[in-house]
This record gives structure tokens, C-alpha cells and sequence, in this order.
């Protein structure tokens, strides 16, 4: 699984169509069903700045084979949004705050935009932007969108297919439900072109969940343990990536870099993985240990930063769409470590202290905080072999993400797939910064290959981003 911006997506050139989700005025009825607490602060964020939130959605790029018959893949739109409630709500705007309104599946349908022009390279990506940034938003439905291009005869194969491009609102969205929508639209394009009935096991509800999670956030205080860890990790702040990344702009928001790596081939994952567990650690814990050990060796004393959790606590949520994503502060430093399996031990125990305060929104530990930034340095584990349909994946499948504006923030998504270790960034998009990333990176892939080549590595041997010796 490679998690990369459209911009970096093989897109051939082709024919484009858009399709929109589409439901009368007198479809939707209220739902006294509460919105998460995130839900509610996501949309409440893009309602005040809608100018820096346009545009902003994560999503997926698969190929299906064979030609594409359009009256076909309108059935199957219209049965992925009726598989999935969230897909159906919204949030709307009333005196008293945001209220939650929702459309039964009958009531839901799919318009079809045509894009006659050609396109192909950066137009490609440059016409596929626009057309979400106008249609996908936070503080209107719908709040997906598909594309479909079905390729020219020039770019095509011998055998036909056509490329399916989904874009979502974070609020209907996670990471895990951009992985399983590719196998789980392929089975229902398929059922629908054998005129069967589709193999996907039933799945629950996202705005039950929602309700279920507002009820908890709504019991906390400032004296729950959970505020008070969260204080003590950010009373000044959430911390940073740990290297120089620059000067920030002064409107605090330019166009951020990304970038993807495969860094290791499946055989030296198992064989890293397998190292970090003779070291007492886990797979997760392992490559959290190789960050912090790349880091060490350009002059990092640990690293502090919020890590997502996933939050399906349940069987039938295992396959629901949504925002089913907690966080959790990790304070993990060097404490002397001076390899790698040194250094494994201590953040194992890190990535364990703050795992129950995962069930809390942060958005309302923020509020009871008065803390009123976003995190500034994530670190995002997936291991996506067992998402359901990753067996089958293809170069040509990925999970996808919009441009982000930050001259701050840096992101890292290490994602275990059947090929592989692949590691995407996102970070400021300036000369130090990006000298830092890259020095980061070298050394990550450095510690991976050395760990899963020899059982160790050794920190502290490399010089600092500046040349100095650390």
C-alpha cells in the first residue's frame, strides 16, 4: 500500500466521467443522532475558513478490469452508498450548533458529470483537483465523489480496463476505509456485472458509533486522567519533528512537500520484524524504534510525538466507513540507548503508557485544555495485509491524499504491505526542511536495512543535518 497526493498517481490519459451522489430536499430527515466530537469540530473548522479547507479530502486510485459499462457502475455506486450510513449524513448548520440530518439508501442518486476532454500527465491531476475541490466538502453533501477514466486505445493494454478514482471528506473517511473501499467497490462491480450477489459480510453503522463516542467525550473533564496526560505532553505546545524545518510563512500555511519510498522488500521485513521481537518489541514498536534510531543518529535525544489509533472496537465495525480514528501522545526518548535493540525495549513501553486515552477525542481534551493548535509531528503505523482485497492489489492500486497547507507539521505513514516497507512524508516545503527529511530518511533506511541485514544497528555514527558530528 502506497499512500501518496494524486499529483504522484500513474494517470493515463483517457476519457473522464464524474460521478455525484445526488438526493432531493425532501429525501434528508433529521437525526437526533449526535456527530462525534471530531465530526463536529472538523466541520465547525471548515465552516469558518471554507477558502484554506477547499480542496481538502483523502481517497483512493484502483484499476478494474474490463471496459466500463456505465449503467452497471451506477448500480454499484448506488450499493456502496447505501452499504455505508455514513455516506448518507450530514451536518447542517442551525441556532443552536450543528445537527445531524441523514437520507435513507432508496433515496440516493448518482449523477453523471462528463469531462469530454482528454487529459493525461498534470492535466490529468490538475482537472481531477478541481473537480473534487468543487464537489467534495466538510459543510455540505455529498461529501464523496467518484471519477472513473476509461483509458485511450493508445495507453491501454490488450486487455480493457478503466482506472476508478474516490475522493472523500475526512469526517466519512479514515485511513482504513480508503484501504478496504478498493476490494470491497471491485466485489460490488462484480456482483452487479454477474448479476449476483456480492460476497462483502455486513457491516455497521458510523453514525451509531458517532453517537456512542460524543456520549464519552461529553463525560470528561479537566480531572480525567487522560486530560491530564495529554497536558502534560503538550502544555507547551505539541512537540515537533525533532531536525530544523525552517522558517514558517507568515500566513503559517504554504503548499507542503510529500514524498513515498519503499525502503524494504517483503523478506527483509520479515526478517526486521523478527529482530524487533527478539528484542522484546513488535512489529509496531520495531519501526517506531527505527525512527527514533534515525533520529538519534542526526542528534535527536528520542522523539515526542501523537500517533493515530484505530477505534473499531467491534466485529461490525471492522468493515464500516468512517472516521473510526483515535490519537495518543507517545513520549519516547534515547535514554542512553546505543543500538537499536537498546532502544526497542524503552519504546515499546512508550507506545503502551497512553494506549487508553486512545477512546477521547482530541479535539476535546484540546477544548478542556485551551490548547488551540493541531499536532505538529504524527507517526502513522498500517499493516495492510490483511485488508481485505490487499492480496490482489497492484501497482496501479493506492490509497490517496490532498495537497495540505503547513509550514509546521510533519507526517509519517510507514505501511506494511504484502511487497513490502513503504514510508510517505509530508512536511514544509522549504530547503532546510526538506535537507532534514531527506537526512531522516537515508538513516531510517539505513537502520531498516542494517537491522534486517545483521539483527542490530548501531546510533550515533552519523553526522548531524547541519555536517557537524553528533
Amino acid at each position: 500500500m502506497e499512500y501518496t497526493e494524486l499529483a504522484d498517481y500513474p494517470m493515463h490519459e483517457g476519457h473522464v466521467l464524474g460521478w455525484v451522489p445526488n438526493a432531493g430536499p425532501g429525501s434528508w430527515r433529521d437525526d437526533e443522532r449526535r456527530l462525534s466530537t471530531d465530526h463536529e469540530s472538523h466541520v465547525g473548522r471548515a465552516h469558518a475558513d471554507p477558502d484554506r479547507h477547499r480542496g481538502s479530502w483523502i481517497g483512493g486510485a484502483f484499476r478494474i478490469a474490463g471496459p466500463l459499462l456505465r449503467d452497471v457502475f451506477a448500480a454499484a455506486l448506488a450499493d456502496w452508498l447505501g452499504r455505508h450510513e455514513a455516506y448518507r449524513t450530514t451536518a447542517v448548520a442551525t441556532d443552536t450548533g450543528w445537527r445531524r440530518r441523514t437520507v435513507a439508501p432508496e433515496s440516493v442518486e448518482v449523477a453523471v458529470r462528463p469531462v469530454p476532454e482528454p487529459c493525461g500527465g498534470s492535466d490529468a491531476c490538475a482537472r481531477l483537483e478541481e473537480f473534487f475541490a468543487e464537489v467534495v466538502s466538510s459543510v455540505r453533501w455529498p461529501h464523496l465523489a467518484v471519477v472513473t477514466v476509461e483509458p485511450d486505445s493508445a495507453c491501454r493494454d490488450e486487455a480493457a480496463f478503466f482506472t476508478v478514482v474516490f475522493a472523500a471528506d475526512h469526517t466519512v473517511m479514515d485511513a482504513y476505509t480508503q484501504a478496504f473501499t478498493i476490494g470491497e467497490f471491485t466485489e460490488l462491480y462484480r456482483a452487479r456485472l454477474a448479476a449476483a450477489g456480492s460476497e462483502l459480510p455486513p457491516c455497521g453503522s458510523y453514525v451509531d458509533f458517532s453517537a456512542a463516542e460524543r456520549a464519552v467525550d461529553d463525560a470528561l473533564d479537566a480531572t480525567h486522567p487522560a486530560v491530564r496526560r495529554w497536558g502534560a505532553l503538550i502544555d507547551t505546545g505539541f512537540p515537533g519533528f525533532p531536525l530544523p524545518l525552517g522558517p514558517g510563512g507568515v500566513d503559517g500555511g504554504g503548499q507542503q512537500a510529500s514524498l513515498s519510498r519503499w525502503l524494504l522488500d517483503a523478506p527483509a521485513t520479515e526478517s526486521f520484524v523478527a529482530a524487533a521481537k527478539r528484542f522484546g518489541g513488535s512489529q509496531t514498536s520495531g519501526f517506531v524504534a527505527a525512527v527514533k534510531s534515525a533520529l538519534g543518529r542526526l542528534g535527536a535525544d528520542g522523539l515526542r510525538f501523537v500517533m493515530p489509533m484505530h477505534t473499531r472496537y467491534t466485529p461490525e465495525l471492522a468493515t464500516a466507513a468512517g472516521w473510526f480514528v483515535g490519537v495518543m501522545p507517545v513520549d519516547d526518548r534515547m535514554d542512553g540507548a546505543g543500538s537499536f535493540g537498546e532502544a526497542v525495549p524503552g519504546t515499546a513501553v512508550a507506545l503502551r503508557a497512553n494506549r487508553d486515552v486512545v477512546p477521547f477525542s482530541l479535539s476535546r481534551i484540546t477544548d478542556l485544555l485551551g490548547v488551540g493548535e493541531a499536532p505538529q509531528f504524527v507517526v502513522s503505523y498500517i499493516d495492510g495485509r490483511a485488508v481485505p482485497g490487499a492480496n490482489r492489489w497492484s501497482a496501479h492500486d493506492r490509497v490517496l491524499r490532498s495537497r495540505v497547507r503547513s509550514d509546521s507539521e510533519v507526517y509519517l505513514w510507514i505501511n506494511r504491505a504484502a511487497g513490502g516497507l513503504n514510508l510517505s512524508m509530508r512536511y514544509p516545503n522549504n530547503d532546510v526542511a526538506t535537507a532534514s527529511v531527506h537526512a531522516f530518511v537515508a538513516e531510517f533506511a539505513a537502520v531498516l536495512t542494517e537491522v534486517a541485514s545483521h539483527g542490530d544497528a548501531s546510533i550515533g555514527q552519523s553526522a548531524a543535518v547541519d555536517g557537524s558530528t553528533r
